[in-house]
């Protein structure tokens, strides 16, 4: 199959994701699904926005064959602009009168109007339209269901490991001006006027936001999710704890080891490995910087370190740097796009399903380093998408075991695609019930291999009840 050019980004930023050719010409839309279509009903339709940090990826590096042959369903991908032609402010832009700074989600927002308008042509029923998306893609899901603008253009949402609205601060297009006015410069843009600036190529910008930030391997000037007063009108985490968004039923979830493969990036980039005696600075100094990076939602106090490094004992780790990385994911992901997210929701929402991803060997695409990844970030993705080829491009063999998750999985997915239930829809393979989320229960399915199950005391797995004193 041949796919379009994907959108204007750098090479290789993040070890993972395929490529064909770069071009501004990339806003290209997929449409799969069943060889036959002929049914009594139109058929359920899956969005899916793809990941990569809004500033990579592409449609093209998933394979929803599973979904559609199996789920029964119509499958829509696509492009969207990403990195600063995707999320871009500067002083001389924003004083036109048009929407600005979140031009990706703009892009999705286009991919969802034309499902509305085209998608029954294909089967499709535009009264039934799931989105779908992780990491990136989650948090553009959650921007989704937040935005005026989505009203109406789906039915229900599906959040995988994304950014939590709920605690990560979006600055405000306003904010970002200043490092849109650096990239310009970095780029040798002397005349910063409107027709200045869209003079530049897409090669200079990109060589201007080229250098990696030695962490993530983020580039120099980051741009992401703002509050642009139109499609994300004001705060969004206050959005979400007053109730001002689009409630849909929601199905929200994590990986068990969800940081460990961030730190399997920070190794590759700084060549640091983690001894056992250096643990506890190291712990005490990430945590800092994630603190104080934004990357945890709050500052957490110095004073709280060695309760941290108390509560991660290297006892309950294979390795020091997958400890590291249980106690920021813990803070910066589980808690917050995971258990606080769902919670919050569920006061405005009546149907809510949580989930854990946890399948300690599931085959690793991404580089070697010197601890095992675990169930880490995007691990998931290739029990539902089994093109899912990672860094070698390559998809990877799932065991007999972890196929059957993978089969239940699908037809979990699918299920809410059409019922709102992961429980109903489709009858094969057998499948555990998967209750709803109650905060006093704290319950979620553990989707462990090969037998998913449900489980209470989601929080008591995560520290979370720590993690949420500092929220208060």
């Amino acid at each position: 199959m041949e796919f379009g050019p994907i959108c204007a980004q750098e090479e290789g930023s993040f070890p993972g994701f395929g490529h064909n050719s770069i071009s501004e010409d990339c806003l290209y839309l997929n449409v799969y699904a069943p060889l036959s279509t002929q049914c009594n009903a139109p058929l359920p339709v899956m969005v899916w926005i793809h990941g990569g940090g809004l500033f990579q990826g592409s449609s093209s590096d998933y394979d929803p064959s599973a979904l559609v042959k199996e789920g029964k369903v119509i499958f829509v991908s696509f492009n969207y602009r990403v990195n600063l032609f995707g999320f871009f402010s500067h002083p001389a832009i924003n004083q036109e009168k048009h929407d600005r700074g979140n031009y990706g989600i703009m892009d999705q927002q286009a991919a969802l109007r034309w499902v509305q308008r085209n998608i029954d042509r294909f089967g499709g029923d535009s009264n039934n339209v799931t989105i779908f998306g992780e990491s990136a893609g989650a948090i553009s899901v959650a921007a989704h269901i937040a935005s005026p603008a989505s009203t109406g253009l789906f039915h229900k949402a599906i959040i995988q490991s994304g950014g939590s609205p709920i605690s990560f601060p979006h600055p405000s297009v306003e904010s970002f001006e200043d490092t849109g006015v650096a990239l310009a410069a970095a780029a040798n843009c002397i005349d910063q006027s409107p027709s200045g600036l869209r003079a530049l190529s897409a090669a200079q910008l990109l060589a201007a936001n080229s250098v990696p930030n030695g962490e993530f391997g983020t580039t120099r000037f980051p741009f992401g999710l703002m509050e642009d007063g139109a499609i994300i009108p004001r705060n969004l985490r206050q959005q979400f704890l007053d109730g001002s968004f689009n409630k849909t039923p929601l199905m929200i979830g994590v990986t068990k080891d969800e940081f460990s493969w961030f730190q399997g990036m920070i190794e590759l980039a700084t060549d640091l490995t983690i001894s056992q005696e250096a643990y506890p600075a190291i712990l005490r100094h990430s945590i800092d910087g994630a603190s104080k990076g934004g990357f945890l939602g709050v500052e957490v106090p110095p004073t709280a370190f060695d309760s941290i490094v108390e509560r991660y004992p290297l006892s309950d780790y294979p390795h020091p740097a997958r400890a590291v990385a249980a106690a920021i994911g813990d803070a910066g992901i589980i808690a917050t796009s995971g258990r606080r997210s769902a919670r919050v929701i569920k006061k405005f929402v009546p149907t809510v399903f949580a989930y854990e991803f946890d399948v300690k060997d599931a085959p690793v695409s991404w580089p070697q380093v010197s601890f095992q990844y675990g169930s880490a970030h995007a691990q998931e993705l290739q029990f539902l998408f089994h093109g899912f080829h990672g860094a070698s491009g390559v998809a990877r063999p799932l065991s007999e075991e972890q196929q059957e998750l993978s089969s239940r999985m699908v037809s979990y997915w699918t299920n809410f695609a059409r019922t709102g239930s992961p429980n109903s829809g489709n009858t094969q393979p057998i499948l555990p019930l998967w209750p709803e989320y109650e905060a006093a229960e704290d319950n979620i399915m553990l989707l462990e291999a090969p037998q998913p199950r449900s489980v209470s005391g989601w929080g008591q797995r995560h520290h979370m009840d720590f993690w949420d004193s500092f929220y208060r």
